[in-house]
């Protein structure tokens, strides 16, 4: 009879913790909520490694120019042939002061095929550029993503971690009037434990994906980052072949290979040139100075009175004319068995291998397709299945589990079963939510192409 006031004071506690309303806290957000367009654009902008790889296409394109010019022309000064016992211009008829201009000139179509060498280079780096650009983007969608889904398992642990909170209080209050048993109050706070340890968990990975996120933006460490709001599925309409035909188009990595494979056809044609001897033309100018006549003239006369008498003269220059010549000289390919013969191995290899390496990437960006496809697939099926069956059947169950247990055709180990597993299907149900935006997001990075 003692315990009849206990009992019925308790029971109106449990069904009034039962009906308490989980606040549905939010993950604390820093800054603006996020803008995935707005994001990428900023990243696009600000992101060192795109910008390095940009800054490096950029020099690549200043290359086919300086491939296609002729080498600087050679001007020498000097002296020729100068007498070494008086070091004097004008004893020696072949001592001269020459000035000397030389350009090398290679055959007809060898330029024209260096610069086509770099212009495909150029391109190549380009493309790499582009493939850098595209992987940034998927990593900005992957984090944003993440974000997302962090944001809400973080809020939905809260709001568990209340009701279990309550839950503890409710084994504790039966335990204490005689109607639980202490089994009840263990398993309570063992689950209350697992929550609070999913908890840290999410925040220290919410923590790292902003980090990182910061990092891909250029932000500094301590600039807040803000958090996705909730998304819809992305709608995904496209077929297999097409997907194919837009990555054989657009995908950088396989634009890249293809202006490789041209640049080495080139450089294969270069090779076959090289057997042909390149041309230096030269023109020189020489200068020599006058030769002056060897002692003084002596010129010998006589007066009108018939004295006789003598004139030293000054001896004369003798004129010496300047000189030009003009010279053809030519490389002689003597040692082609070791050189250019190996070259044209060497071009025709990496060729081969050019190809080889096209053809694998073309294996994995199908298998890539074929496998984001089917995963795009399941992630479609079980979004729909959790959203609109697992959810509401687990929700029903856990409200009819709460009315059972109020009148006492249920017992607590069950509620909290239900309880736990509503909150599991919640979390998968973000979780397949996000991995499938992330799909989506490497599809693009896959195809090389933005399509969502």
């Amino acid at each position: 009879m003692k315990s009849k006031p206990a009992a019925f004071f308790f029971f109106p506690l449990v069904c009034l913790l039962l009906l308490v309303p989980a606040p549905h806290l939010h993950a604390q957000t820093d800054g603006e909520p996020l803008d995935l367009n707005g994001i990428i654009e900023e990243a696009l902008k600000h992101n060192p490694e795109l910008k390095g790889a940009q800054a490096k296409a950029e020099a690549y394109r200043e290359r086919p120019a300086q491939a296609g010019a002729l080498a600087d022309p050679r001007i020498s000064v000097g002296v020729q042939n100068i007498a070494t016992d008086d070091f004097d211009f004008n004893t020696t008829d072949m001592t001269m002061k020459v000035i000397e201009l030389s350009q090398e000139v290679p055959l007809p179509g060898i330029l024209s095929l260096k610069k086509e060498v770099a212009v495909h280079e150029a391109h190549a780096m380009g493309k790499k550029a582009k493939e850098t650009e595209f992987s940034l983007i998927k990593k900005v969608k992957q984090a944003y993503y993440d974000l997302y889904y962090l944001k809400n398992a973080i809020a939905i642990t809260e709001d568990n971690e209340f009701l279990l909170e309550r839950f503890v209080e409710i084994a504790e209050a039966r335990y204490a009037v005689g109607k639980g048993i202490q089994q009840d109050v263990l398993k309570a706070q063992v689950e209350l434990s697992k929550i609070k340890e999913r908890l840290i968990a999410f925040e220290q990975k919410k923590a790292s994906t902003a980090a990182e996120l910061r990092a891909l933006l250029n932000r500094p460490p301590e600039a807040a980052v803000g958090y996705p709001p909730n998304i819809e599925k992305t709608h995904f309409n496209y077929t297999m072949e097409e997907l194919q035909n837009i990555a054989m188009e657009c995908n950088p990595g396989l634009n890249d290979l293809q202006s490789i494979l041209k640049s080495r056809e080139a450089e294969y044609k270069l090779a076959q040139k090289e057997y042909f001897p390149s041309l230096t033309f030269t023109a020189a100018y020489g200068q020599r100075d006058d030769a002056k006549k060897s002692g003084a003239k002596t010129v010998t006369g006589s007066t009108v009175g018939g004295e006789p008498f003598e004139v030293s003269m000054p001896g004369e220059d003798d004129h010496r004319s300047d000189t030009f010549s003009f010279m053809v000289g030519f490389t002689v390919p003597l040692w082609f068995h070791s050189k250019q013969n190996r070259k044209i191995k060497e071009t025709l290899a990496l060729m081969e291998e050019t190809k080889s390496h096209q053809q694998a990437m073309k294996n994995v960006i199908f298998f890539s397709l074929k496998d984001i496809a089917e995963r795009e697939r399941r992630g479609v099926k079980l979004i729909n299945l959790y959203k609109n069956n697992i959810i509401p059947q687990a929700r029903a169950s856990l409200d009819s589990a709460r009315a059972g247990y109020e009148v006492g055709n249920v017992d607590f180990m069950t509620l909290i079963e239900n309880q736990i597993t509503l909150f599991d299907y919640q979390l998968s149900y973000h979780e397949v939510l996000a991995g499938y935006e992330k799909d989506l997001a490497e599809l693009e990075s896959v195809v090389g192409k933005r399509l969502f």
